[in-house]
């Protein structure tokens, strides 16, 4: 099953996470509330319900048919931001609209990601390498989406080892082992669901750290990243305890662990 993990850099000032193999319905199962509303920066018309007249941008509207368009696995370009009514779309100045245009062909802010005037929570952009870039307003939000993917790709590794099973219930990653691994994101980490092995119903996922800052979001596979990565310990869930452990086996000298809460 290669291909199976989870790679994130964060960047917890600006509120930003790089990631790959966290994909959009982790991300709309994860997230707190569902927008009502979402402009598409990349102006895809053909997957919008409604054109707004003053920005020319396509939008989507409606709850259900926002969560449609993230969990329809055929849109493969999804570049989104939300915000709060049409009305504030409708008072946005020139530059205002041109920093929206910006950031849909940069893929970066111009200046902050949250719009006062947009009311918006979220950025969510596909980019290159399969890798999705996104903004949480409320950086916890991310958390529970971490805590989505990791689950998910937990059941798919135990899944792929057997014909007839039981499907496996995953019990939720406690909150301090998802802050420790968002804390160790900020230097690049990947979370190898593909390298792990069980050993008395015991999974032990590999964990490595990113050893190229200069080269941070250039890899274009998984294999490129292991060839600059430090194997630093492992992600273990306990089948018969239902209980996961972050097991680091390197000391780092500017982080410790036991300050992350």
């Amino acid at each position: 099953m290669r291909g199976n993990f989870i790679y994130i850099n964060s960047n917890l000032v600006r509120n930003m996470v790089i990631s790959h193999g966290i994909n959009s319905a982790d991300f709309v199962n994860g997230i707190n509330e569902m927008p009502n509303n979402i402009l598409l920066l990349n102006d895809d018309r053909e997957n919008a319900n409604s054109i707004n007249s003053h920005t020319r941008f396509s939008t989507i509207t409606g709850k259900s048919a926002v969560r449609s368009f993230f969990l329809n696995k055929q849109i493969t370009n999804k570049k989104i931001i939300d915000f709060k009514s049409a009305d504030d779309l409708d008072s946005m100045l020139d530059s205002e609209i041109a920093s929206l245009l910006y950031l849909g062909h940069m893929e970066v802010p111009m200046l902050y990601p949250f719009s006062s005037k947009l009311q918006n929570r979220y950025i969510y952009m596909d980019i290159r390498h399969n890798l999705v870039k996104t903004f949480y307003r409320k950086f916890s939000d991310f958390n529970h989406v971490l805590d989505i993917s990791l689950k998910r790709h937990l059941r798919y590794t135990h899944n792929g080892k057997r014909v007839f099973i039981r499907p496996l219930v995953v019990k939720n990653v406690p909150n301090d082992i998802v802050l420790k691994l968002v804390k160790l994101s900020n230097d690049g980490i990947l979370i190898a669901f593909d390298l792990a092995n069980e050993k008395n119903r015991i999974y032990h996922i590999p964990l490595f750290l990113e050893d190229r800052s200069e080269y941070q979001y250039t890899w274009n596979d998984v294999n490129s990243f292991y060839d600059s990565a430090i194997k630093i310990g492992s992600l273990d869930y306990d089948i018969n305890l239902s209980v996961w452990k972050l097991n680091i086996t390197v000391q780092f000298e500017s982080i410790d662990l036991n300050y992350l809460l």
